[in-house]
C-alpha cells in the first residue's frame, strides 16, 4: 500500500490521531507500531523516521491525550461551571476508562514521561478549578485542589469499574467534597 506524499508535521499529526483513535480500546502503553503504520498506510520504519523510538511517539500521543483531556474537562470558559467541569471529566473517564487508568498507573509506577504530562494536566486542571471556584491561587488552595483532584479521580476510576452508586451521586460527591475542604 502506498501512503499519500504529506509533509513531516501533517505524518507525525496523522500518526499521533491515529494513537488517539485507538484510545478507547487501546491504553496508551499498549499501543502498537505495527498497527499503528498499518492505519497510516506506511511501513513500521517510516513510523520510526517520523519518531526515532516508540517511547517517542508514546510521549507525543500521550501529550496530545492530556491536552484533550484538559480541553475536554475545562471547556469553553462561559459552560467552565464546578458542576460542568465534574460531568466533562467523568465523562472522558467513562469513554477512556483502560487509558487514563493506563495513564496514572505510569505516572504512579514511574514512567518519568508519563509522570511529567500526569503532572502539567493536572496542574492545567487545577488552575482551572481555582479559576471556576474562585478561589485564590495560592500554595494552601492549589493543595486543597490538588488532594479534591485525587480524591475525584480514585472516585470515578472505582466507580466507573463497579459503579455502587449513580452518576448523579458521584458528581454530588465530589463537588460536597470541594466545598468542603475548601471552605466554601
Amino acid at each position: 500500500m502506498t501512503a499519500a506524499r504529506r509533509s513531516a508535521a501533517d505524518r507525525r499529526a496523522q500518526l499521533v490521531e491515529i494513537g488517539l483513535e485507538l484510545l478507547p480500546t487501546t491504553p496508551v502503553p499498549e499501543l502498537t507500531i505495527d498497527e499503528v503504520a498499518r492505519r497510516a498506510g506506511i511501513s513500521r520504519s517510516l513510523l520510526f523516521h517520523y519518531f526515532a523510538t516508540k517511547a517517542d511517539y508514546i510521549d507525543a500521543v500521550t501529550r496530545a491525550a492530556a491536552d484533550l483531556l484538559c480541553d475536554h474537562v475545562l471547556g469553553d470558559a462561559g459552560t467552565g461551571a464546578q458542576a460542568g467541569m465534574l460531568d466533562r471529566f467523568v465523562e472522558w473517564v467513562e469513554t477512556y476508562r483502560d487509558s487514563y487508568v493506563a495513564f496514572v498507573r505510569g505516572a504512579v509506577g514511574g514512567d518519568p514521561a508519563a509522570a511529567t504530562v500526569y503532572t502539567q494536566a493536572r496542574e492545567r486542571l487545577v488552575d482551572g478549578t481555582l479559576a471556576v471556584v474562585g478561589l485564590p491561587d495560592d500554595p494552601r488552595h492549589r493543595q486543597l485542589v490538588r488532594s479534591w483532584f485525587a480524591f475525584t479521580e480514585d472516585l470515578v476510576i472505582g466507580w466507573t469499574a463497579e459503579p455502587t452508586m449513580s452518576r448523579d451521586d458521584v458528581l454530588a460527591l465530589a463537588a460536597d467534597v470541594l466545598d468542603r475542604i475548601t471552605g466554601r
